[in-house]
């Protein structure tokens, strides 16, 4: 009823309808959706989505080789067929969804581009990644993340779109990419030369990432050695007095070489403590990982850190997690894609060392990887690669549509260069043992059909 009506509603009637918008109230986005609905989807509501096989540009190996997939055309027609074929069989969903900057050619809605001047613009966007993003939900498996590309256009909608869908709890990081470096920038105020790569879970309790090795070896601030050199490496020396989280258990007297007292902090109680209990320190002191110096005025404590040995002298290779800045700079992108690709169409292509940066963080070795927005195809590149490092068997499904013939074009003579081998600089470049199969979207309006026919 139109708001000019509620004159005529009597108090009780007011009062319900406070009541139950009060009780509708919550913390999230909220969009105006788009009057006219999205045509792929009242299409797949209508009639039954399925993938038609084009043998004849599939690509075979031999079997034993990873069972790749490419799907030419609209992304939530596949993601609503593999709901049938891959529901929560996937572990990596990267996508590189478009920006939605406004700018010529960048957000194909309903057929037709959205421009800057569009008033719905934002709201088209939100509608458009909410279908897909939900769909994508589904396919995830229980270890499995997503990694989603984006820029300061919508990185706040794009979040809070995200927190819904996948839940607040599953958020992993927000991952600042450096993306381009000189003077080739589009602002002229500030000059912008990062974007973001957002990571969700499907189930942060049960995400396990690898963690990056640290270079030890080469590492400066190791500038000290001893008796232990050949088993431990050298050291640097770490104060055992830490002030941060206080323990009364870690707050004791603690005897220096002379006989005197030494207290953490120099006094007892907050907010300093020693970082080793009285127990481990004097382990430390009769295995020489404690020291202990004498300054001017007062006695220090310290801890050796080694190289190659944790502070119970075990054998360890030392690793941190990967840290969320990182640099993939678009041109690398770009030269990779004309290296195997010769052409000028596709703009801003993603390295394919951000999309191994994400397959890297898994140790599965037989993961499935999901690209629904596979542009010039450089997650497949990705896959490949990895697994021509590590013997793997990782496999991957790529979705793209064939606007301007891409998908004809670019994404499957790419992974078929890759595939088969090419040519690049007078060099014969072998290719990447793996099995590709094709297919395009379509539909068929019998049931108890088989989705992939």
């Amino acid at each position: 009823m139109a708001a000019s009506d509620y004159k005529n509603y009597s108090r009780e009637q007011l009062l319900a309808l406070i009541q139950n918008a009060d009780a509708k109230k919550h913390y999230g986005l909220v969009w105006e959706e788009d009057k006219i609905a999205e045509k792929v989807v009242t299409d797949c509501n209508e009639l039954q989505p399925i993938l038609k096989e084009i043998k004849k540009n599939n690509l075979i190996s031999r079997a034993g080789f990873p069972e790749n997939m490419l799907i030419e055309g609209d992304n939530y027609h596949a993601l609503k067929v593999l709901q049938e074929t891959h529901k929560a069989a996937i572990d990596i969903i990267y996508i590189d969804p478009p920006y939605n900057t406004g700018k010529k050619e960048d957000f194909m809605y309903n057929d037709k581009y959205v421009d800057i001047d569009d008033s719905y613009r934002h709201s088209k966007w939100l509608s458009f990644m909410h279908k897909r993003l939900t769909l994508a939900a589904a396919l995830l498996s229980k270890k499995g993340a997503l990694f989603i590309s984006i820029d300061d256009t919508e990185i706040a909608q794009l979040k809070i779109l995200c927190n819904q869908i996948f839940g607040e709890d599953n958020f992993v990081a927000q991952v600042i990419r450096k993306n381009k470096t000189g003077s080739g920038h589009d602002s002229s105020q500030v000059a912008v030369e990062f974007d973001y790569m957002l990571c969700y879970a499907k189930n942060k309790a049960s995400l396990k990432f690898e963690k990056e090795k640290i270079d030890v070896e080469n590492d400066s601030k190791y500038k000290f050695e001893d008796e232990h050199i050949k088993h431990r490496g050298k050291y640097y020396l770490r104060d055992l007095d830490y002030k941060g989280s206080y323990s009364p258990s870690l707050d004791y007297e603690l005897e220096m070489p002379d006989g005197s007292i030494v207290l953490a902090g120099g006094k007892f109680g907050k907010p300093n403590t020693w970082r080793w209990s009285k127990e481990k320190v004097e382990w430390g002191k009769a295995n020489d990982f404690i020291i202990f110096k004498k300054g001017k005025e007062k006695w220090k404590a310290y801890i050796k850190q080694y190289q190659f040995v944790d502070n119970q002298n075990n054998k360890r290779e030392r690793q941190l997690p990967y840290r969320a800045i990182v640099e993939f700079l678009n041109a690398e992108g770009s030269r990779e894609l004309n290296n195997i690709v010769p052409q000028n169409n596709f703009r801003f292509p993603k390295p394919v060392g951000l999309i191994l940066f994400c397959i890297n963080l898994f140790a599965d070795k037989n993961i499935t990887v999901l690209d629904f927005f596979a542009g010039s195809g450089t997650t497949g590149q990705a896959v490949l690669q990895a697994n021509a490092a590590d013997a793997g068997k990782r496999k991957f499904i790529l979705c793209t549509n064939n606007e301007n013939n891409i998908c004809e074009t670019v994404t499957y003579p790419r992974i078929k260069s890759l595939i088969k081998g090419y040519e690049f600089n007078g060099k014969k470049i072998e290719g990447i043992k793996a099995n590709l199969h094709y297919y395009k979207t379509t539909f068929k309006t019998l049931r108890n059909i088989d989705y992939k026919k």
